[in-house]
């Protein structure tokens, strides 16, 4: 999940592990055992901080929420994740920590399938319109206090039964606050942001949630008509789809930890 892929200089850190075995800096990372979501940013940063280690050292989930399990009964030592959703689980789950460092600075876009220009000119102007007139800064503001627990799924318009047809998106919820379950419904900025466009758009949202690592080919194979999950941009996905504009900039990667493993 990134524009440019952006690894700071996390393998020149200096090493600087208290005397206690405590982590102090990213670079303590290096041989530890550590997690990530399959197929994100997280995962190919983790690949480059275990270098010819990371078949050995690095396990990767499906879900966040596997990662802080495995994470909170000391099978990996850091996960390496987005700082939103690394907020939600210090906010949430008992024990945790993010370390001071960041890993690396990204921005998220729309991902569509290869060639499909009209759409993405068409999003594109839509999210400029969005920025300008300040729909974008009001749906984030719903979401980045970390205290979203009264917006509910009927609460965002997905257009149904709208003349133009359905806009199908692919995401995948667990990646709060950008995208979550709830119930049988969906939240999040992400969903706000795609139900405005399909509105725009004139057609009816629909939420098609599947593992993050599925959403490139479902987007390339025409299951989906764009794919909206906090993706960072980078050569390797331009190669197999096409990106709109970014709607968010300077979204960090970060190692969550265990508090008590933690020292500043």
């Amino acid at each position: 999940m990134r524009k440019v892929f952006a690894l700071m200089l996390v393998l020149a850190f200096c090493s600087c592990a208290s005397a206690d075995g405590k982590l102090k800096s990213p670079a303590d990372l290096k041989g530890e055992r550590l997690a990530a979501q399959r197929g994100t940013t997280g995962q190919y940063i983790a690949e480059d901080l275990l270098g010819d280690k990371k078949g050995e050292l690095l396990t990767t989930y499906e879900k966040y929420v596997d990662a802080v399990a495995a994470l909170k009964q000391e099978k990996v030592r850091a996960i390496v994740m987005d700082e939103m959703p690394a907020k939600r689980f210090v906010n949430e789950v008992e024990g945790l920590a993010i370390m001071d460092e960041a890993l690396s600075v990204e921005s998220y876009a729309i991902g569509f399938k290869k060639g499909n220009t009209e759409l993405v000119s068409q999003v594109n102007k839509i999210l400029a319109e969005m920025k300008a007139d300040g729909t974008m800064a009001a749906i984030f503001a719903r979401y980045l206090d970390g205290d979203y627990s009264a917006v509910k799924p009927g609460d965002i318009d997905f257009n149904k039964g709208a003349e133009g047809g359905k806009l199908y998106v692919g995401t995948e919820a667990g990646f709060a606050p950008y995208e979550l379950k709830v119930g049988s419904g969906f939240i999040g900025i992400d969903v706000e942001m795609c139900a405005h466009i399909a509105k725009k758009l004139g057609r009816e949202l629909v939420i098609i949630n599947m593992n993050f690592d599925a959403l490139p080919t479902a987007v390339s194979t025409g299951k989906v008509d764009m794919i909206c999950a906090g993706i960072t941009v980078n050569d390797e996905r331009r190669e197999n789809m096409d990106f709109s504009d970014d709607y968010v900039d300077g979204t960090k990667q970060v190692a969550l930890v265990r508090a008590d493993d933690y020292e500043k």
